[in-house]
């Protein structure tokens, strides 16, 4: 049991840190991200002007394969590691049924009536010492175990330490998350490492009382070994001996019947002195009487009473040791009673051990079929699951072929507003063009004009003048005509005059201009005004073509980029075609197996009930249940899979019509900004026209 709980707190252990290092790798790619949205900046126009624009990130297949490669490899050593621990249940589990088997062929030996031998003995000698091996041999895996992870802690603290300070700034608020939760895993391994420790030394104790209870017991098996061998002898056999068969007496019967001996000669020897005197004594007398006949007769029947006195001695002394040796013999049976009484309990305790694990399987037995049931019923859902799924992508394919129907409509449609727009701004490029040669044409008649008016007032005038500037002309005020729509939204101008100073050495005369004169400048202050109208227009188209350029380019951009992204919706509703024609396949092989395997549960519960085996069968239905728990997990992460590219497709939709409403503010701040170029120009030409 200690076993199984330490495979769960490393398993558990195992999926902690799993689970840490995906956190980790989340949180490097959202600062990646951070990092490279900080980086950069989006431009409009050559003016930061701050407006945000973002084009959205092809989320092409790489992105999810990585998720998927992630998923799947979690997910396979999550089933090592399983698999690893089943491995070595069912090691332990066989070792447990050999030792059960041990035990239950020597019950069965010791009621059948066998003593216990010298190669029993042996046998738990090295039954213990395979105990002893095993502990150590725990004992020496834990101590590696422990210094791994020393090793690896100290590995991680020399990599800590080399990271520069710069890096570790770097990697800012990531750093204090992992903290709470390096904090945490050091104080949940500081708490296993302190109970190990203590595992450690109860073991170790434990380790150390078994061996010197072996090393006892070895020295006290020496001891009794030669013992017996100086009583008894090399070559003979203990348990004839224990049995009472053979003839063979220990010192103390020994030493008890030459004591018995010992008496009864000394008894025979007493009376025979007593008659060697008294015929000593006669025969010097010299009496020979009828006594001494007499005397003789009666030690004849002296005799003959002391030998039966023998027989019957004899006949006791044989007695006392049969009744011995059946003391002997009781108490071997009594002993013999209570190792029998003593391995019945032990069976009964067994019996009643075996009972308990014979309900704790049979209710195994119900849980398996209910969950068999459960996951025919999580099957059936699934099923359910998957054909609404693929009803749902089938709308949702609709759906986006019609948004893509859509996106082509529109993308068509903004394609004919730039060469709407193009056509615009060729149409203004050529009226450029056109305005340009005529004033250079209104420059050339105007010089012309000023040549003759020059000539005419030389030939007219009689007094020498000083030489007349033309370049000395004010404009005060100017009176254009309002030709055209644009001019009718500049305002109304006051009528001007030109005076012509003229300094003579002298005195100073004025003198009133001519008719001539005065049309001649009013033509030409209506053509510089003309030219500098002509000029803010010019300034205004070139600044709304730049922009109308600019606008080309980004919407040429994003159609591109929606013809990639078409193109890659496409192949990836092919290849989820695919995916989803291989699902139904395994499908229609699970169902198929799944029948073959429950014909196969019924035919073997009938087996199992007439033969009365129960070891084999849930091993086999804990392997097909794991088949098919994988089977089901695959679905899911299928599912997940397809959910989450709906969610990048709603994502991209939301992206494009955000990016069509970005495009409809630039075009209005262009056309806005047109409107204050213009307005700014008229302001500064009356402001002009004001102070001259």
């Amino acid at each position: 049991m200690e076993a199984d709980e330490t495979l769960k707190q490393q398993f558990k252990l195992l999926q902690d840190q799993q689970q840490l290092k995906l956190l980790r790798r989340k949180q490097m790619k959202e600062e990646k991200e951070n990092s490279s949205n900080n980086s950069t900046k989006n431009k409009s126009f050559g003016i930061d002007d701050n407006l945000d624009l973002k084009i959205e990130k092809n989320l092409g297949s790489n992105y999810i394969s990585e998720e998927l490669v992630e998923h799947l490899n979690n997910q396979i050593r999550e089933l090592r590691d399983e698999n690893g621990r089943c491995y070595k249940l069912l090691s332990e589990r066989e070792f447990e049924i050999k030792q059960l088997k041990k035990k239950k062929i020597e019950e069965k030996s010791a009621l059948s009536g066998v003593e216990v031998t010298n190669e029993t003995a042996a046998t738990k000698i090295v039954e213990l010492s395979k105990k002893v091996r095993e502990l150590t041999s725990e004992l020496e895996s834990e101590k590696t175990k422990n210094k791994q992870i020393g090793k690896k802690c100290h590995d991680l603290q020399t990599q800590i330490s080399s990271i520069p300070e710069e890096a570790r700034n770097t990697f800012g608020s990531a750093s204090t998350f992992r903290s709470i939760y390096s904090d945490n895993d050091r104080e949940q391994a500081e708490l296993d490492v302190k109970a190990l420790q203590d595992k450690l030394k109860q073991t170790e104790a434990k380790v150390a009382e078994f061996r010197n209870q072996s090393s006892q017991l070895k020295q006290d098996l020496k001891i009794a070994h030669k013992v017996l061998n100086q009583e008894v002898g090399e070559n003979v056999n203990i348990q004839s001996l224990l049995s009472g068969n053979t003839n063979w007496r220990g010192r103390a019967q020994q030493i008890l019947l030459l004591q018995k001996k010992v008496d009864e000669l000394k008894q025979q020897v007493s009376p025979s002195k007593s008659r060697d005197e008294d015929d000593l004594e006669n025969e010097l007398m010299g009496r020979t009487t009828s006594s001494t006949r007499r005397r003789t007769q009666d030690d004849k029947y002296r005799e003959e009473l002391r030998k039966y006195d023998k027989e019957k001695k004899e006949a006791q002394e044989k007695l006392v040791n049969e009744f011995k040796a059946l003391e002997n013999d009781h108490t071997a049976l009594k002993s013999k009673m209570e190792a029998a009484k003593a391995r019945n309990k032990v069976l009964a305790t067994e019996m009643k051990s075996i009972k308990q694990q014979m309900a704790t399987l049979l209710e195994k037995g119900k849980n398996d079929d209910e969950l068999i049931q459960a996951l025919m019923r999580q099957q059936s859902q699934l099923k359910e699951m998957l054909d609404t799924s693929n009803s749902h992508q089938k709308q949702n394919n609709l759906n986006q072929q019609d948004m893509l129907n859509e996106l082509s409509i529109k993308s068509q449609q903004d394609h004919n507003i730039v060469e709407q727009l193009k056509t615009i701004v060729a149409e203004k490029e050529f009226k450029v063009h056109r305005l340009e040669e005529e004033i250079n044409s209104l420059k050339l008649q105007h010089l012309q004009k000023i040549q003759d008016e020059g000539r005419s007032n030389i030939s007219n005038t009689s007094r020498p003048f000083t030489s007349t500037n033309h370049d000395n002309l004010v404009l005060q005020s100017v009176t254009p005509p309002g030709t055209g729509s644009r001019r009718d939204e500049r305002p109304p101008t006051v009528a001007g005059r030109v005076e012509s100073a003229r300094s003579l050495p002298s005195r100073s005369s004025v003198r009133p201009p001519s008719a001539s004169h005065v049309s001649s400048n009013q033509e030409t202050e209506a053509l510089q005004y003309q030219c500098q109208e002509y000029k803010i227009l010019m300034q205004t188209a070139d600044v709304e073509k730049e922009k109308l350029a600019e606008l080309v380019k980004i919407l040429q951009k994003r159609i591109e980029e929606a013809v990639l992204k078409h193109n890659e919706s496409q192949t990836e509703l092919i290849n989820q075609r695919r995916n989803n024609a291989l699902l139904e396949k395994q499908l229609a092989k699970y169902k198929v197996d799944q029948n073959k395997f429950a014909k196969g549960n019924t035919s073997a519960r009938k087996k199992g009930l007439s033969s009365g085996r129960i070891g084999g069968d849930p091993i086999y239905k804990s392997l097909d249940d794991e088949t098919d728990v994988q089977s089901l997990e695959e679905i899911q992460t299928c599912l997940e899979i397809q959910k989450d590219e709906n969610e990048a497709l709603k994502s991209a939709l939301h992206s494009t019509l955000q990016a069509k409403e970005e495009d409809l503010r630039i075009y209005s701040n262009t056309i806005d900004e047109t409107k204050k170029v213009l307005l700014q120009a008229l302001r500064q030409y009356k402001q002009n026209i004001v102070q001259h």
